[in-house]
């Protein structure tokens, strides 16, 4: 699990560096401290609500999405569709 939350975080900060936001920018945006966030990179720790507060804040939001997209695609007929 910590593996997926460092991987969520870094996404929504990699994200604000392409706007030119920094990670002070972004916890601002989000409503949280600096500390807040930096405590949630160093242990991979994090309330669902805060992550999504951060994510909204680069534009991002948290989905759930089918495990196994392209066994489904195949299944379904549409491989080669549009997307």
């Amino acid at each position: 699990m910590q593996d997926i939350i460092s991987a969520l975080l870094g996404q929504i900060i990699l994200e604000g560096k392409k706007q030119g936001l920094e990670q002070k920018d972004i916890s601002h945006k989000a409503g949280i401290s600096q500390e807040t966030l930096s405590r949630a990179k160093k242990a991979s720790d994090i309330q669902l609500s805060t992550l999504i507060r951060l994510a909204g804040a680069v534009g991002l939001r948290v989905a759930l999405v089918q495990g196994r997209p392209v066994l489904n695609k195949i299944l379904s007929g549409d491989l080669f569709g549009e997307d």
